[in-house]
Parts: structure tokens; sequence; C-alpha cells
């Protein structure tokens, strides 16, 4: 009996010793223990800035520029949101510029209950479909990019973009085509997409009540890499110009082979096909071509220049079209959220009502200048500028402005400087990160860059 009680008294030592271990021992355990029970740190809210983009598939240059872009913005914020409480992470779907793909991506991202805004899409194929989501889910999904006219004509207020749409564009590129490059014969090409497509009418049609003679209007396949019995055809009615809406994949492939087939009219595309990847594809056969892109010229924007030096530090490459975008984009929301947070949002079920309605009123002060939309979740920023390839680079020739006109560069410096540049060029002319008072005189603005990024 007696040794039956002492086995049960080192037992019970035993148990006690396990415990007081497993209590008071040196480990994550122990804090996370004493958070939820009121004791030690405080546990963080979970939160996430979403984003939807292309970083597979044939724009996954582009997507990852943009992707890249944002979690930048999410690395400066991300100490302003924890001294809040808030654990802020990225939570990036790849769409692959697949429709298909974007509704599943969409419906991810919304499923995640941290997410409290979208950086959403390069496609407007893919943000067509995926907008009713974002509604439904409640969640404020700004493009950094996508510009087909009906995606903002939905009237949902989840949904906005910081680019111009292709009513805009088309009807600019049709009025600096025929005013500024004085070409009047047109044949115009699109890959059939919401995008490409959509944009090709509105040039066509209103190029026609400008006087444009639109000789021909056709349509390729997106991933056609052949384009030589139509442009045959074209070329027997000698166009001045031919305009393509689409892509920089096809563009590349068609500008090279009108180049083949002795073809000496003026290749016009837009800001799909911006960048140094339709010099990739399309070689020494892009000098001459014009194409279009949003906004201001970059290099004329302090603000602008800021950003692609953090960029170039942080990433070790060269801004080539859509980060200054996509970093507007990811600011606007975090800017939002943030303002939403000090309001007395306490987690992203809370936050997800209050982000739509502080970014559709918004009025942001960054790399893109000042952006603010209109009742339909467009831009009132509604420009244009043109550039031409030449050697592999982008030559600025003008801004249009809807309703405006165009505005022309002001004549190279004393030192040949260009005037103006486009984004990729605009680097070492950025001037050093703008001081603190500058950044607290705009409305709304992103924190100030952090060390690393701005070295």
């Amino acid at each position: 009996m007696a040794q039956l009680r002492r086995r049960s008294f080192f037992i019970l030592v035993g148990l006690l010793t396990a415990a007081l271990v497993g209590c008071g021992g040196e480990g994550g355990d122990a804090a996370s223990s004493g958070a939820a029970n009121g004791g030690g740190a405080a546990a963080m809210t979970d939160l996430a800035l979403g984003a939807v983009l292309p970083v597979s598939g044939p724009n996954a240059s582009v997507g990852k520029e943009m992707a890249d872009a944002s979690q930048m913005a999410v690395d400066e914020w991300s100490t302003r949101f924890a001294e809040k409480g808030f654990d802020l992470r990225f939570y990036l779907q790849d769409d692959a510029s697949d429709p298909k793909q974007a509704v599943s991506a969409a419906y991810a991202v919304t499923g995640d209950s941290a997410v409290f805004g979208l950086v959403a899409h390069y496609n407007s194929g893919c943000f067509l479909p995926a907008a009713n989501i974002y509604a439904q889910a409640g969640t404020m999904a700004i493009s950094p990019a996508t510009t087909n006219v009906e995606i903002t004509r939905k009237g949902l207020p989840q949904i906005a973009r910081v680019t111009p749409h292709d009513g805009v564009q088309g009807e600019l590129t049709a009025a600096f085509v025929k005013d500024h490059l004085g070409l009047t014969k047109i044949a115009v090409i699109h890959d059939k997409t919401q995008y490409g497509q959509g944009l090709a009418e509105v040039f066509r049609d209103h190029g026609g009540t400008l006087g444009l003679e639109i000789q021909s209007f056709d349509g390729v396949n997106v991933g056609d890499k052949d384009f030589k019995a139509l442009l045959t055809k074209i070329r027997e009615a000698a166009p001045e110009a031919v305009y393509f809406g689409g892509l920089y994949d096809e563009a590349g492939f068609m500008v090279r082979q009108m180049r083949e087939l002795q073809m000496t009219a003026t290749f016009i595309s837009d800001d799909g096909s911006f960048g140094q990847d339709f010099f990739d594809v399309g070689g020494d056969a892009t000098d001459g071509a014009v194409l279009s892109f949003p906004g201001t010229p970059l290099a004329e924007l302090d603000s602008a220049g800021e950003f692609m030096k953090a960029f170039e530090a942080k990433y070790e490459r060269k801004v080539q079209n859509y980060g200054p975008y996509a970093y507007d984009t990811a600011n606007i929301l975090l800017s939002s959220a943030y303002k939403a947070i000090e309001s007395g949002a306490k987690n992203a079920s809370e936050l997800r009502p209050a982000v739509v309605t502080h970014a559709r009123a918004i009025e942001y002060s960054g790399a893109l200048g000042t952006t603010k939309f209109d009742d339909s979740g467009d831009t009132l920023n509604q420009q244009y500028s043109f550039y031409k390839a030449e050697n592999k680079s982008w030559t600025y020739l003008g801004t249009a402005t809807r309703g405006e006109g165009i505005q022309t560069p002001k004549a190279p410096s004393e030192s040949g400087d260009d005037a103006a540049a486009a984004p990729e060029a605009a680097t070492e002319a950025a001037p050093e990160a703008a001081t603190e008072a500058a950044t607290e005189a705009a409305t709304e603005t992103a924190p100030p860059t952090t060390p690393e990024a701005s070295e």
C-alpha cells in the first residue's frame, strides 16, 4: 500500500512539472497563450490587399511589373498598419489573361475574409466577367490597366480604374493620326478581344467623323503569328497607315511582316503594345511605329520619377509600362483602408464597404499626378501621350487631352536631352524622394518611401 502511495506521489509530481514547463517555457506557444488570455502582446489582425493579375501566360511580364509595384506599396504601408494592430500582406492570384481563370481567381481572392480591396486585372476581357463577383462580395476592385468602355457602364460602385477608357484612347488617337501625323488612308486590324476590337471600333467610327478614309476593318486571332495573307490583301489599297487594336505579341509579328512585304505604311497601335516586349518581338521593324499610352509622360512628373527610382532600386530593373499605374492603384486602396481604420473599422468585413466609400471619393496624389474618379468609376485624367519607336526606344511626340487638343513637347535642351521621355527612359532624371511636407500637401498620399527603396 505504501509503495502504491509513493508511486502515485511521483506520478503527480511529474504531471505538475510537465504542466509548469508547458505554461512557462520559452517559445511561441506561450506568447500566443498569453495574448489569448489577455497577457503579453495583443494578437495582430490579419489584413490583405488582393490582386488578380497575369503573372503567367502571354502578358506575364506586364503582370509581374504590376504585381511587384503593388507589393512595393504594401511593404511601404506595413509598418503603419502594424501600429494600428493589423498584419498587412499581399495576396496575389494569377488570371493568366484568361477570362475563365480570372473568374476563378476573383472568387478565390474575395473568398479570403482578410482581403479589403483588389488591384484588378490587366485585360478588359478578364475584368468584365469578374466585376460582378467583386460587386457581390462588396469588395473594391480598381484596375490599373483595363480600358474597355463597358467595364464602368455597369454602374457598380465597387468598380473603378485609373486609366482612361477606350472611348478616350480611340478618339484621341484618330485625331492625332489626322491632325499631327497628317495621315488619312487607314487600314484597321484588331485582335477580336473586348479590348482590341472595342478600341479599333472607336478609332474607326470617330476617325470617320474626322475625315479619315478607313479602307478596311479586319480581325485576327490572339496567338496568331502569320499575318502575311491579310497584309498582302491590305497592301493592294496602299494605306498610309495600319492601325492595330491589340497587344504587343501580335503587334510585333505584324509590323515585322509588313516590312518583309515592303509595306511602307506607318504602323500605329495602342497601350497594349507599348513596352519592351514590342521591340523584342518586332525587332528593327518597329522603327517608325507610333503608339499611344495613358496620361502625361511620366518623366514630366516628379512623383513618377520618384516611384521609378525606388522600383529600380528594389527590383534591379527599370519600369516598362504599367508599374506606376498599379502602384497608384494599390496606394489608393491602402490609403482608403487606413482612413477607414482611423475611423474605427476593426477588421476586413468592416473595411470592405468603408474602402468602397473612401476610394470612390478620393482625390489621390501619387505617381500619376492627381487621380479622381467620376460617378461611373472612370478616372478624370483623360489624356493619352504618343510615342515613336526609334532604335528600340520611345521618342515622345505629344499629348492629347480630350476636349483640349494636342500638346507637343518643348524643344530639346542645349545638352541634347529630350524634353520628355517614355516611362522606361525616365529613371535617371528622377529627383530625390519628396519631402514629408510635400507628401502631406496632397489630399490622400502614399506613405513616405522606405530607406531601402530610395537608395
